[in-house]
């Protein structure tokens, strides 16, 4: 008896390891797949969703993933809004384009749909947001809803000074005490639970403009965070060959804070790696009629921070970072 194979197309990064539990003796009925996070950052204008639906077949599973047409719905096929929900009742309606787009290759088709619009204000967080999903065809309708997650701010002026080195004497590197500096934010996100900072080390190579970007781990339950002077020389030393021929110059810091929602948190947790002896896990979805994620971040970017005196000496000693920064 040959095998049928149940195939969803999701986003590769964030749905590899969730498991679904399908009866493949079933009738085939449309499932449509969705995941879409609503951004209100300032420079997060375009929105963008992925839709795609599972399909059902009697060939190999990984061949079938290799046609278009067995991830995505037909051009035209969906009508897509978002439905603003003001406290007040008031609602307004955005339609949503479909953009063909093209992603790097792997287990499925290159090609898929991203239904989009431009923020332009419609992301506040006084409203709630609806997505209404029609099948013109099939008349299959799915739904979900979201709020927003707005208003994050860092508690740090522009002026700020990254300080990495407490003692640096020149020519006893034994000596070097490394510090910390501590990144905080206060009470200021609006429905945010989960926090990840990227610090961006922007430099120039050769009198190329480069940068480095060392990430946290997902933060929760917490309002502080802090970047310890060791650890984060030896993220530079790892990445910095050590070249005589390469001179380097320090430029500034920027962060990025990417602030996440309650059911991107529950998301998140569900689909880590199993490492306990139990292997199942839960399924979690907030799309009605559908599977998925509909949800929201925000993006926060400050630019434009300098290191305070005695880490610049230590970048710049051949007795400290010793990568040729001058």
């Amino acid at each position: 008896m040959k095998k049928i194979y149940l195939l969803l197309s999701l986003f590769v990064f964030i749905f590899t390891s969730c498991e679904t539990d399908f009866d493949v003796n079933a009738n085939w009925e449309e499932v449509t797949v969705v995941y879409g996070l609503l951004n209100s950052g300032i420079d997060e204008e375009t929105q963008q969703i992925k839709i795609n639906k599972a399909f059902l077949g009697k060939m190999d599973a990984l061949q079938m993933a290799q046609y278009a047409d067995s991830i995505n719905f037909d051009e035209g096929e969906l009508v897509v809004k978002v439905i603003r929900i003001k406290n007040n009742g008031i609602t307004d309606t955005i339609a949503l384009d479909e953009v063909p787009t093209l992603r790097d290759s792997g287990v499925f088709n290159d090609s898929i749909m991203m239904y989009t619009f431009v923020n332009n204000n419609f992301l506040n967080s006084d409203s709630e947001y609806e997505l209404l999903i029609k099948n013109n065809i099939t008349n299959n309708q799915v739904s979900a809803r979201t709020n927003i997650v707005s208003n994050f701010d860092f508690d740090m002026g522009a002026g700020f000074p990254f300080g990495f080195i407490e003692t640096w004497i020149p020519g006893n590197p034994s000596a070097t005490k490394f510090s910390s500096t501590l990144v905080t934010w206060g009470n200021s996100s609006d429905n945010g639970v989960q926090y990840q900072i990227d610090l961006i080390f922007n430099y120039n190579e050769n009198d190329i403009a480069k940068n480095l970007i060392y990430t946290t781990s997902v933060l929760e339950e917490t309002e502080i965070f802090e970047f310890e002077g060791d650890k984060f020389f030896n993220f530079l030393k790892n990445e910095l060959i050590k070249d005589p021929l390469i001179e380097r110059k320090f430029l500034s810091i920027d962060l990025v804070m990417t602030v996440g929602s309650k059911d991107l948190k529950t998301y998140r947790i569900i689909n880590e790696e199993i490492t306990g002896i139990v292997q199942e896990r839960p399924q979690f979805t907030n799309i009605n009629n559908g599977i998925g994620l509909f949800s929201s971040r925000f993006t926060k970017t400050k630019k434009g921070f300098d290191f305070a005196d005695r880490t610049i000496d230590y970048l710049i000693s051949i007795d400290g970072l010793d990568r040729n920064f001058q």
